[in-house]
């Protein structure tokens, strides 16, 4: 089944951040949402993204540092699903974060080299991430 990734995202950003947000339009049943992301999966884990149009929020998951990107992709591959991601300047100018529904299953078990896991409780912040520093700038995958 083809990706329907323009149905399930929602721009949301403006205001130079960038924001998308996985909404599934009405009437998607729980297979169809597991199959998206399924397909989501596969394209931020392509090894090269196609010469055509490519959505907002498969160019920013791109930017993920590959040790990163894998172990989101892992972590989709196991189930979970993205709520969201975006650039907002926070924690760096630069960064990614992306925001998962459930918490880790498998991404903290096997971390990748450079990745690193911490639990945060924060009601109103996370309740885990996982974060790769590249110089300056720091991304995000947070519960």
């Amino acid at each position: 089944m083809p990706m329907q990734s323009d149905l399930a995202w929602s721009d949301n950003g403006g205001g130079g951040v960038l924001q998308f947000d996985f909404l599934p339009p009405a009437g998607w049943s729980d297979e169809r949402i597991g199959q998206e992301h399924a397909d989501i999966a596969a394209a931020i884990g392509a090894a090269d993204l196609p010469a055509a149009y490519v959505p907002g929020w498969l160019a920013l998951a791109r930017r993920l540092p590959a040790a990163l990107r894998s172990a989101l992709v892992a972590e989709l591959g196991a189930g979970n699903r993205m709520a969201g991601i975006g650039s907002a300047g926070w924690p760096n100018e630069g960064s990614v974060v992306v925001t998962l529904r459930a918490r880790f299953s498998v991404a903290r078990e096997a971390l990748p080299d450079g990745v690193r896991w911490r639990a945060r409780e924060d009601p109103h912040y996370a309740r885990e991430e996982l974060s790769q520093q590249v110089g300056a700038v720091e991304f995000l995958i947070v519960t």
